[in-house]
């Protein structure tokens, strides 16, 4: 998440985003093959990564997007769903 204003100036890393981004230059550049794309986040905020986004193009449709990476684990947590939730 940026927010700027709240003074977020970046996020560490955003692999959602990479994942649409890779697909999207995928799609509207080139033929078919591989795109790859290397992001680099987070260095202002001291938590660097780096996210490493491929897309494997054919017959000018995006059929494979991967996501790799470098991060600095943080944290963890559950949900727990409670059963009514899941009928």
């Amino acid at each position: 998440m940026c927010a700027p204003k709240l003074g977020i100036e970046e996020d560490p890393a955003t692999g959602s985003t990479c994942a649409a981004l890779v697909g999207s230059v995928a799609k509207r550049f080139g033929g078919d093959g591989q795109f790859r794309l290397s992001i680099v986040q987070g260095e202002k905020m001291g938590r660097r990564s780096e996210i490493f986004a491929t897309a494997v193009k054919s017959g000018n449709e995006v059929e494979t997007i991967m996501i790799t990476g470098y991060a600095a684990f943080v944290a963890e947590g559950a949900l727990d769903v409670p059963a009514v939730w899941l009928k």
